[in-house]
């Protein structure tokens, strides 16, 4: 089939190509809703839109291709699960709709249900012999076949179409389907006895060099898959973590905090918190500039990462502030990990700045918290710390 692809999202665009031009149908693909409107006349025999595209969207678009051909075959494609989108697109004339995420089986499958029309399908049938070629009832009858392939033709309907009315006798059919037969590179016409006669599959036809194209596509599609899988991760790591010291940011703690605030609530799971500042941490970056202020936060990072058990959330919370969720953790733990900790910081004999010391703020999560109320805690007792001297482990209880 001729195939538009319209697909924002890049990976997921070439990916839909490379699977689909596998199975031998033409793609063009588009990101841009815009992009496609002059492509409306290519001759298409398929549309696959998404519904969320830059500039118009896929619902737009449907209605824009069905205006211009009520013909055309549009399967749409969305994140979106809004029941409203999804009668509209089956209300304008989409053939049938595709929830993200999705496996590119259940595509191919979809496509491959729909009715493919006859001169597609003809491609794909060969004479043995170019000087033989099929006279008159032999065509329509093929044609029929054609038209309704996996369907099972009945005598009566290749009465009326193949013999245009006249009657037609049993033997003089067979004698028709075993001329037919002769002529074609493959026995594909099926007989059904005392029904009809009907064409289950059509061939596709792939010499050498296209066999060995498709093995490197495929190939081609690995790697390219395997390339993807590794730009995904280092592009989440990226959103995951801080670029200086490797530690989970913001937003990924954040993320795991809901998830602990469910255990919470679930299964009464403790999770205490806590906040430290690096005390004077400024006159460093003054004094020495900021390489060496960043080497230290990188070494107090290793420290961080060595210090806190694997299932302790480690996160640079901004600048010279950190944030440690540890969960199943009671209040006098966390204190006492705390303390522990302030020692560990301590004696951190780092080139040009000796020793230096932090603050900390602790406290354990209770009912009706969110993260800002959660950390808030921590941040009174990480002032009230600052103010008696800095140096220091204050617990807020609530």
């Amino acid at each position: 089939m001729k195939i538009l692809l319209l697909e924002d999202d890049i990976a997921l665009n070439k990916a839909i190509k490379r699977v689909l031009e596998l199975d031998h149908h033409t793609v063009d693909t588009f990101i841009d809703g815009e992009a496609i409107i002059k492509s409306f006349d290519q001759g298409y025999d398929l549309y696959i839109l998404d519904i969320n595209v830059p500039n118009i969207s896929g619902l737009e678009l449907l209605d824009m291709i069905l205006n211009h051909n009520d013909q055309a075959k549009v399967i749409m494609i969305s994140s979106n699960t809004d029941v409203q989108s999804l009668e509209t697109a089956y209300n304008i004339g989409c053939v049938d709709y595709l929830k993200k995420p999705f496996h590119i089986a259940e595509l191919r499958a979809k496509i491959n249900r729909l009715k493919i029309s006859r001169e597609h399908l003809a491609s794909g049938i060969k004479l043995k012999s170019e000087n033989d070629p099929l006279a008159k009832k032999e065509k329509r009858l093929l044609n029929l076949l054609l038209d309704n392939v996996s369907l099972v033709v009945k005598y009566d309907l290749i009465e009326n179409y193949v013999y245009e009315n006249k009657p037609m006798s049993m033997d003089a059919l067979r004698a028709l389907v075993r001329r037919l037969r002769s002529k074609l590179s493959d026995d594909i016409i099926e007989n059904i006895i005392d029904v009809g006669y009907t064409i289950s599959k059509v061939p596709n036809y792939v010499n050498g060099n296209q066999e060995k194209e498709s093995e490197e596509k495929i190939e081609a599609l690995k790697e390219e898959n395997a390339l993807l899988k590794l730009e995904k991760e280092v592009l989440l790591k990226k959103a995951t973590t801080d670029a200086l010291t490797g530690l989970y940011n913001r937003i990924k703690i954040q993320e795991i905090f809901l998830y602990e605030q469910k255990q919470f609530i679930q299964y009464k799971d403790e999770l205490s918190i806590i906040l430290i500042d690096l005390d004077d941490f400024k006159s460093i970056n003054d004094a020495f500039g900021h390489n060496v202020g960043d080497k230290y936060l990188k070494k107090l990072a290793v420290t961080f990462t060595e210090f806190f058990r694997t299932v302790d959330i480690v996160g640079r919370w901004g600048g010279e502030e950190f944030l440690i969720l540890l969960p199943k953790t009671s209040l006098s733990e966390v204190e006492e990990i705390a303390l522990r900790l302030r020692d560990t910081i301590n004696n951190m004999n780092c080139p040009k700045l000796g020793y230096r010391t932090a603050s900390f703020g602790v406290t354990t999560l209770i009912k009706n918290d969110a993260l800002n109320s959660f950390v808030g805690r921590a941040d009174e007792a990480l002032l009230r710390a600052k103010i008696k001297g800095k140096d220091r482990v204050e617990i807020q209880i609530n």
